[in-house]
């Protein structure tokens, strides 16, 4: 007997404040751009960026061996840190289960 009063009174508050809360959200969809227009747009220019990046190297003069090379300097600089860290968590949490 409580329990259906208690969850006519939650059902009875959840309308009210849909009915309350119903306008405000159309007003604020409203007032708002679509998002896939900014999306289209993130997406054109990491287009444009990636295709002149070619045309950059390209204008530098780098040989491929040079550019192999700097992405090899790169990728061990930037993962080789990430290495001992994953490493060092790894052995703290072991060090916690043990105890």
């Amino acid at each position: 007997m409580i329990n259906t009063i208690l969850l006519g009174i939650i059902y009875l508050i959840s309308a009210l404040v849909q009915l309350i809360l119903t306008p405000i959200d159309s007003a604020i969809a409203l007032a708002l751009p679509d998002l896939s227009a900014a999306f289209t747009s993130i997406g054109d220019f990491l287009t444009i960026a990636f295709q002149s990046i070619g045309w950059c190297i390209s204008l530098l003069g780098l040989s491929p061996n040079v550019i192999s090379l700097i992405v090899i300097y790169y990728t061990f600089s930037l993962t080789v840190p990430l290495i001992f860290y994953a490493i060092k968590l790894a052995l703290a949490w072991y060090d916690k289960l043990k105890v």
